[in-house]
């Protein structure tokens, strides 16, 4: 048998065959849970043509509406597959064997994973049981000639903590990188959940890269599109290693319309709060902790419990999914719960109570 190379085989990863989550309400992966009208769908669909289907995309009316969007040229700009892609892609083009990588822990975990995959090596900071992220640590590596950090990757909201950074933060630790020659990613996935951004900071940085993605806010996550915010020069270097057409014409015709429809993500924040709302009375009347999480997410904290992967199977048994049993300290005792609106979270409210009245 043909073996891959050696440093993969420690690399372990989940499938992402999902055939039993349509029997379930889907609070566990961050996603839109309660779809756009059927009347706004037709609608999308209506923006595709024959031609979407059988000629190579262009995406170039994407660009032009993320350009107006952003209030920067087009060449500070490049689209992906799902900004995860252009995770991976930054770490393809500048990350080395033996080079230092920094993230948090807990946080996305393709950061572990891509760092694995080339080989680098991972140098991470625990959050603190409060969610705060000290970010001392990643300034003294980044001032050290032993411990540099080839690149630092934060999301600013994180997940699962849903910490975040000021402004004050993340422009220190990007003056920070810049003087240590240091790629700066910053995830925005979550914005404008969480209005606070980095993207001003690429005119003054030529170190920094943000993400950001149609999945959340979008509620695009099935069709996988994304983009990167960069200064020119690094979008140049990235796209030396493109494939032919990673984003394909549905998602970028579907994507120009979400952007063309500001009204849709007004909509979508103002029904996260709502439901939100009812889960803080519910988590309060039961003796829950509520940690602040401005994004489309809400961790519940069970006091005294050490490990939650009861209560996930629990509440999975009354018909709803949700995320827990994390190995981290600093969220051992939570569950994360994918936000929507009053009505599924009422209804997410009433089981849960069930299952702690047991």
């Amino acid at each position: 048998m043909i073996q891959p190379n050696q440093h993969l085989l420690g690399i372990h990863r989940i499938s992402e065959r999902m055939h039993e989550r349509g029997q379930y309400i889907r609070l566990d992966r961050n996603e839109r849970v309660t779809p756009v009208s059927t009347e706004i769908f037709g609608d999308m669909l209506s923006s595709l043509s024959p031609e979407s289907f059988c000629a190579y995309p262009d995406p170039s009316p994407l660009y032009e509406r993320l350009s107006k969007h952003l209030g920067l040229s087009e060449d500070y700009i490049y689209l992906t597959n799902g900004s995860d892609a252009a995770i991976r892609m930054a770490f393809q083009t500048y990350i080395r064997p033996g080079d230092l990588v920094a993230f948090p822990d807990p946080t996305y975990a393709m950061y572990s994973i891509y760092t694995a995959i080339f080989r680098a090596q991972s140098r991470t900071v625990a959050y603190a049981p409060d969610m705060t992220l000290d970010i001392s640590r990643f300034l003294a590596w980044l001032g050290s000639k032993s411990e540099r950090p080839r690149l630092l990757a934060i999301p600013n909201p994180d997940q699962p903590t849903g910490s975040t950074l000021t402004e004050r933060c993340i422009q220190s630790l990007a003056t920070a990188a810049s003087d240590a020659g240091a790629v700066f990613i910053i995830d925005e996935a979550y914005f404008p959940f969480y209005p606070c951004t980095a993207v001003p900071l690429v005119r003054e940085f030529e170190n920094i890269i943000v993400t950001r993605t149609f999945s959340k806010v979008g509620g695009l996550a099935g069709l996988r599109i994304g983009y990167m915010v960069a200064n020119p020069s690094i979008v140049n270097n990235i796209q030396r290693i493109r494939g032919a057409h990673e984003v394909n014409a549905i998602a970028l015709a579907i994507g120009s319309y979400v952007l063309d429809h500001p009204e849709l993500s007004e909509e979508y924040l103002m029904e996260i709060r709502e439901g939100r709302k009812v889960l803080a009375a519910t988590a309060q009347e039961l003796g829950l902790g509520f940690p602040p999480c401005p994004t489309n997410f809400q961790l519940l904290r069970f006091p005294g419990v050490n490990g939650t992967g009861k209560i996930v199977s629990a509440l999975k048994e009354k018909g709803y999914l949700v995320k827990g049993d994390f190995s981290s300290p600093a969220v051992r005792d939570c569950i994360r719960v994918t936000l929507a609106g009053p009505e599924v979270m009422q209804g997410f409210a009433n089981r849960l109570r069930d299952v702690l009245s047991v």
